[in-house]
């Protein structure tokens, strides 16, 4: 397996559609399965850095300066954390990134030459930011597999709308692009009108869609223990989907899913 088909982008261009929040959640989970997990956060508001850290990251000391043509190895920013999960830390210097890279031709697949050096993981998830910009489309182009978190209200179908149609276009770029592995509704509650837009997400995208992960208190203080809710409450219904959301990942990583996906992206 080579390191690309381990990587998993998290993304969507709308804030709190639940990408850090499953970024997360999902380490812990696939950490629960055995496997050995890399995070790295491109967003560089660096809220997952600041959430398994407990030493503050410096500037500069993120992914973003390896992104640059003389930049350091990105193996040689990677920090352990205790949740026996790895973080490669955002920073703001993904910023900066972006615009010494205004010019080059090649910005956009940076961080996959960048990530190739990194070996030992069973599964690299990139968390990145609520927008569609250097950062989410050097992401799409790094990963073999792209996850789409979402609310439910009509500004998040817009975005989920907006963030494929972006993988779409680098695609028609002649970009070898992350393949659509899953959509995820989060935050869900236990009313009609989530019900009503699961329904229709699954009309629309088939079997892309996963069963929603519901609104619960416990993953709120999951997050705020900085603990994952595998882990701090096992019992708690979102655990069962997170779990899902691991094995699928896992199956994905070592090649037992490409029909599957092909099957709903048909």
């Amino acid at each position: 397996m080579s390191t690309r088909d381990a990587i998993v982008a998290v993304i969507n261009r709308k804030g709190g559609a639940g990408k850090s929040t499953t970024t997360f959640q999902l380490a812990g989970s696939l950490v629960e399965l055995g496997r050995r997990v890399l995070i790295v956060d491109l967003d560089p508001q660096a809220s997952l850095t600041r959430l398994v850290l407990d030493e503050p990251v410096g500037q500069g000391e993120g992914i973003g300066n390896c992104l640059l043509l003389d930049g350091p190895p990105a193996a040689s920013r990677i920090r352990p954390t205790a949740l026996k999960f790895d973080l490669l830390p955002g920073d703001r210097s993904i910023e900066g990134a972006n615009i010494a890279l205004l010019d080059y031709p090649g910005r956009f697949r940076r961080l996959r030459r960048a990530l190739a050096g990194i070996a030992g993981y069973d599964v690299v998830l990139v968390d990145t930011p609520p927008s569609l910009d250097f950062a989410t489309a050097s992401a799409m182009v790094a990963a073999r597999w792209a996850i789409l978190p979402t609310g439910t209200v009509q500004q998040d179908i817009d975005a989920l709308v907006d963030t494929l149609a972006l993988l779409d276009n680098l695609a028609a770029d002649d970009e070898d692009v992350a393949r659509r592995l899953a959509i995820v509704p989060t935050g869900t509650e236990r009313d009609n009108v989530d019900r009503q837009v699961v329904e229709a997400l699954h009309v629309t995208f088939g079997d892309l869609v996963l069963e929603p992960i519901p609104r619960t208190v416990a993953v709120k203080r999951s997050m705020n223990a900085r603990v994952p809710v595998c882990v701090s409450e096992p019992r708690s219904p979102a655990v069962p989907r997170y779990r899902a959301l691991a094995e699928l990942v896992t199956r994905a990583v070592t090649g037992g899913v490409a029909g599957e996906v092909a099957r709903a992206t048909a």
